[in-house]
């Protein structure tokens, strides 16, 4: 499920590309989010709050929400104002671990991984340091409108330099892969290992083998689509403008997509699922594009130059209907001027009360 592409080739025009593939329909919203809001790790849904991690957002941001108002929210992509890009793909290998008492970590719902990111950081390598200490614990939840699947979930970011990394979770820690060469990232199995199948075909397209074959894995398997997606990335030239950088990430991450009503019944292979949606970043003109693959458009959010004369902003993209219809909005290009005030999800509401607990910042 699930496939990020980075296209760094040229560090004047930086562009990173995600589809998002899923079993289910899955509610969809933009939120945009001012600077200087308070945000808490954990939900009421995620039990007590006492030792949720608080901070307040250091920069703006334009996120792709999945959920509604009565499942709860998870950010699953965005963009900051700094032209940083954050993605959560799923991973069947990610394990969260439990906190113990003699840790007292502060706790972070893997559902707000992505705003965490996006409203504390500006490099990549600030990113992983920050990770590395290893001193937030990571806590499980359920997909939003999933049936109760859990989220199992990695990380990917990349930057107005051309770095990139990769953050997975192994029983609680944090296992970070950065470099600016890691541009493709899938689902399944760890990224350690997706770089050693990807070995096997980067030398049999390179100068090393004296015959060289330009074949490359056709099928939706994760590795697959890893694979994929890196001899294309490999074997383009360099994009001289952003439109060029934008147009061959979109591209790539196509040629990655899972068709709708592609079928794979085979009861061993779960995590293959249709592309439902994808997203692509212009990380120096701070633009974030939304293509639905139920719709023929493609809208944008213009982050450069947001109006955040309310604070918290949404646009409803997909609706899912308890009748399990589904509401595809038709809109078209620019959406600033269409995004509408709203509440905070970030915020805790008192049990039994109408009182939200902001942070101060």
């Amino acid at each position: 499920m699930c496939t990020r592409v980075f296209n760094n080739r040229q560090r004047d025009y930086l562009a990173t590309a995600r589809n998002m593939d899923w079993m289910y329909p899955l509610p969809t919203s933009f939120f945009a989010f001012d600077k200087g809001l308070g945000k808490t790790g954990l939900s009421e849904a995620d039990g007590s709050t006492a030792d949720a991690l608080k901070w307040c957002s250091a920069y703006s941001s334009v996120v792709a929400m999945v959920g509604d108002d009565s499942s709860g929210w998870a950010a699953s992509d965005g963009l900051n104002s700094m032209g940083l890009a954050a993605n959560v793909l799923y991973d069947s290998g990610a394990s969260y671990g439990q906190a113990s008492v003699s840790e007292r970590k502060k706790q972070l719902s893997v559902l707000r991984w992505v705003q965490y990111v996006l409203d504390n950081f500006v490099f990549v390598k600030d990113v992983v340091k920050a990770f590395n200490k290893q001193d937030i614990l990571l806590v499980g939840a359920a997909v939003p409108n999933s049936d109760g699947k859990p989220a199992q979930l990695h990380l990917s970011v990349s930057d107005v330099t051309g770095n990139s990394a990769i953050i997975e979770v192994v029983d609680g820690v944090f296992v970070c892969y950065e470099n600016t060469a890691y541009q493709v990232m899938t689902n399944e199995p760890s990224f350690d290992k997706q770089l050693k199948i990807n070995d096997y075909w980067t030398w049999q397209w390179s100068n090393e083998n004296t015959n060289p074959s330009h074949t490359i894995p056709g099928g939706a398997f994760s590795t697959d689509r890893f694979e994929r997606a890196t001899f294309y990335l490999n074997h383009m030239d360099e994009p001289t403008s952003v439109d060029d950088a934008l147009a061959q990430a979109r591209t790539v991450a196509a040629n990655a997509s899972v068709p709708l009503g592609y079928n794979f019944t085979v009861s061993d292979s779960p995590n293959i699922s249709n592309t439902l949606w994808s997203t692509y970043v212009s990380h120096s003109e701070l633009a974030y594009y939304f293509s639905n693959a139920r719709t023929l458009n493609v809208i944008w959010f213009d982050l450069a130059n947001a109006d955040f004369r309310e604070p918290v902003q949404k646009l409803d993209l997909i609706k899912v209907l308890s009748s399990g219809v589904i509401e595809n909005h038709n809109y078209d290009g620019k959406i600033n001027a269409l995004m509408e005030a709203t509440i905070d999800p970030y915020l805790i509401l008192e049990r039994g009360s109408d009182v939200a607990l902001r942070i101060t910042c």
